[in-house]
C-alpha cells in the first residue's frame, strides 16, 4: 500500500535533479526516521542519480569552483570579514577570524592589527588616497595580539554614500605550472622559488624558516635578497607580481590548451587485471609510511605536508583507497577491507618493502587499523589523523554534523541515498554552490571552515575530487557504507600500538566518544587538540607525521 506520507520526501528527491542545492532541504527532512518504509524510497533515490548524471553529466570533469562560495552566495562579493572606516574605527568583523576582545565594533583598531613594520598600514593609506581609484591593496592583517604570522587580506575601499574599507581573506594560491614558469622567466633560484610560494599562499618568512630548520635572520635576509632582484620593496609588492603574471599565464594558457587531466603518477597491475592506483612522496631511502586518506581528501599531499614528512625523513606511500581513481573490487561493504588490505601487501612485496607505520585520515581508519590487525608483521603501528567510531545497530548517529547524519543513517537500508548524496555535492561544486555543503559538514568549526579556505587545501580538494568522482559515486558510496557500519572486529586483540590524534572541534568523532574508544581497546590518545577539527591531516602534518615517525619497524 502506497505510503502517502512518503510523497513529499519523494518530490523533493526528484527537485534535486534540476537544483541539486535542493539537496539539504532533503537532507533536513531525512535526520531522523519518518517512516516505517523508508527503503521504499531506494529506487527513487536511484532514479534521481540518473537524471541528475544525464542532465550534468561533467562528472569528474572539473572543480575549478571549489570554495568558490564558502564565504558568500556565488557570482557576488562575498561580506568581507573586517569593515574599517577611514577614521580606523571598527564597524564591523567576523569573530571567528578575530578573536580578540580588543576588536569590537565601534572602537578604535588595536596597535598590533596592522603588524610592527606598518607595511600593510602604508599599503591602506596609498589606497585611501587614490580614493578608490587604486586596485585593492594586498595587505598581512593579525588576527590577535598572540599571532605572528598574519592573514593576507584583500583591502578595497568602498565609496557608496561614507568612504569605508574592506578587507577579505585572500584566496590567491601557488600553481606549480605557473609557479615554474614565474621562477623561470625571473631567474629566482630553488630557494627563492620556495620562499615566495610560501608567501603567495599566505605563510610567513617565520614559518618557511622553520619549516627548513634554518634560522630567522637567514630566511629574513633572503627575502630582502629576493626583493632586491625583483626590484620591489615588500612582501605584498611580491604577492601582487604573482597575482597579475599569474592572471597573464592563465589567460594565455586558456587561448592555447586545456589542461592535462590529473592522474595517478604510480599504478600497480594485480593479477585479477584490475590496477591499484597510489602516489608517492619523499626520498627513495626515507622511512617507509602508508598514507591512508579521507574522503575527498585523495591520496594527495599538501607542500606542508611534504615538509612534514621530509622533516622526519619519511617516505609516503598513498594507495587510493577501493572504487577510487579507476580502482574496481569485486566486494563491497566491510568485505573489501579485507580485500583492499591484500592488496596494501602486495604493494609492500612490489616496493621490496619489508614493514611500515600507517596513518589514516578519518574515513579510513577501518583499514588501517585491519592492516595492522592482519598483518602486525608488515605494518607495524597506527597513526590516526581523526577517525571515525565503529557503529552498532543502535546509533543513531546523532553525535554527528547534519551533513553526516542522514546519509550514514540512510546507507544501510537505502544506499541509493549516498550515491545521490554524493552527485549531488558533486554538481554543486562545480556550479560553484559549495557553502551549504561545507556548511552541513564543518559549519561548527572554525578551525575547519578556516582550513578549507586555505588556497594549499583549496588547490589539493580541487585535484582530488577530479580523481575521486571521474568514474561515478561508488568510492564515496563504499566509505559512507563502511562509516555506517561496525568493524570494531579489527580493533581488538592487536599486536602493534595505535595512537589517535583527536581535535577538540572534531564532529566526525567528538573528543568525549573518542577517549570512550581509545579507553576500550588500549589506544594511545593525542589531544584533543585545540582549534583542530575533522582535518586534523591538514591542520597538524608534523605532530601526525612525527608519531609516525616514532614506530619502530621490525
Amino acid at each position: 500500500m502506497k505510503n502517502d506520507s512518503l510523497d513529499p520526501m519523494i518530490r523533493d528527491a526528484y527537485a534535486i535533479a534540476a537544483q541539486p542545492e535542493r539537496l539539504m532541504k532533503l537532507l533536513t527532512v531525512l535526520q531522523n526516521p519518518v517512516v516505517e518504509d523508508e527503503g521504499s524510497l531506494q529506487p527513487h533515490f536511484a532514479n534521481v542519480t540518473e537524471l541528475l548524471t544525464e542532465i550534468d553529466p561533467s562528472v569528474g570533469d572539473d572543480f575549478s569552483t571549489y570554495g568558490q562560495d564558502l564565504d558568500g552566495a556565488s557570482g557576488q562579493l562575498r561580506l568581507p570579514e573586517l569593515k574599517l572606516s577611514t577614521s580606523m574605527t571598527v564597524l564591523s568583523v567576523d569573530e571567528q577570524i578575530f578573536k580578540s576582545s580588543e576588536l569590537n565594533r565601534g572602537q578604535s583598531i588595536p596597535d598590533w592589527l596592522f603588524g610592527v613594520d606598518r607595511e600593510s598600514y602604508a599599503q591602506v593609506e596609498k589606497l585611501m588616497e587614490g580614493r578608490g581609484k587604486a586596485s585593492p591593496a594586498i595587505v598581512r592583517l593579525y588576527t590577535d595580539r598572540e599571532d605572528d604570522r598574519g592573514v593576507l587580506f584583500a583591502a578595497q575601499l568602498t565609496t557608496a554614500g561614507s568612504a569605508e574599507l574592506d578587507f577579505r581573506i585572500m584566496r590567491l594560491r601557488w600553481n606549480e605550472t605557473i609557479g615554474k614558469a614565474f621562477a623561470k622567466s625571473l631567474e629566482l633560484t630553488a630557494t627563492e622559488k620556495q620562499l615566495a610560494e610560501y608567501l603567495v599562499n599566505g605563510l610567513s618568512v617565520i614559518e618557511f624558516a622553520s619549516d627548513r630548520g634554518r634560522a630567522l635572520g637567514t630566511a629574513r635576509n633572503q627575502l630582502k635578497a629576493l626583493l632586491r632582484k625583483l626590484g620591489i620593496g615588500s612582501q605584498t609588492d611580491l604577492i601582487a607580481l604573482y597575482a597579475g603574471f599569474s592572471n597573464a599565464f592563465a589567460d594565455a594558457e586558456s587561448r592555447d590548451h586545456k589542461p592535462a587531466p590529473t592522474r595517478s603518477s604510480h599504478k600497480l597491475a594485480l593479477a585479477d587485471g584490475s590496477d591499484l592506483p597510489f602516489e608517492i612522496y619523499g626520498k627513495p631511502d626515507g622511512k617507509p609510511v602508508l598514507y591512508l586518506h579521507a574522503t575527498i581528501d585523495g591520496a594527495y599531499l599538501t607542500a606542508r605536508q611534504q615538509e612534514a614528512a621530509s622533516r622526519q625523513k619519511l617516505r609516503i606511500i598513498a594507495p587510493w583507497l577501493p572504487f577510487y581513481a579507476g580502482s574496481t573490487m569485486a566486494t563491497t561493504g566491510l568485505a573489501v577491507v579485507d580485500e583492499f588490505v591484500d592488496r596494501l601487501v602486495y604493494l609492500l612485496d612490489q616496493l621490496e618493502i619489508g614493514s611500515c607505520s600507517v596513518i589514516s585520515a578519518r574515513v579510513a581508519a577501518p583499514y588501517g587499523m585491519a592492516a595492522i590487525r592482519r598483518h602486525p608483521d608488515r605494518f607495524c603501528g597506527l597513526v590516526m589523523a581523526g577517525t571515525i567510531l565503529p557503529a552498532d545497530d543502535s546509533n543513531d548517529f546523532s553525535h554527528l554534523a547534519m551533513g553526516y547524519r542522514a546519509p550514514l543513517r540512510l546507507a544501510r537500508i537505502a544506499p541509493s541515498f549516498v550515491r545521490l548524496y554524493f552527485a549531488a555535492i558533486s554538481t554543486m561544486v562545480r556550479r560553484g554552490k559549495s557553502m551549504a555543503y561545507f556548511q552541513s559538514i564543518y559549519g561548527e568549526s572554525a578551525a575547519d571552515m578556516r582550513t578549507l579556505n586555505r588556497p594549499d587545501v583549496a588547490e589539493l580538494m580541487q585535484r582530488s575530487m577530479k580523481r575521486t568522482f571521474e568514474d561515478g559515486y561508488e568510492s564515496t558510496a563504499q566509505q559512507a557504507i563502511l562509516t555506517a557500519s561496525d568493524w570494531s572486529k579489527w580493533c581488538r586483540d592487536l599486536e602493534v600500538p595505535v595512537t589517535v590524534i583527536a581535535g577538540s572541534e572534531d564532529r566526525l568523532a567528538p573528543p568525549e566518544m573518542v577517549k570512550k574508544f581509545c579507553d576500550r581497546y588500549g589506544f594511545n590518545l593525542i589531544g584533543p587538540l585545540q582549534d583542530v577539527g575533522s582535518l586534523a591531516i591538514q591542520q597538524v602534518p608534523n605532530e601526525i607525521f612525527e608519531e609516525a615517525a616514532k614506530i619502530p619497524l621490525d
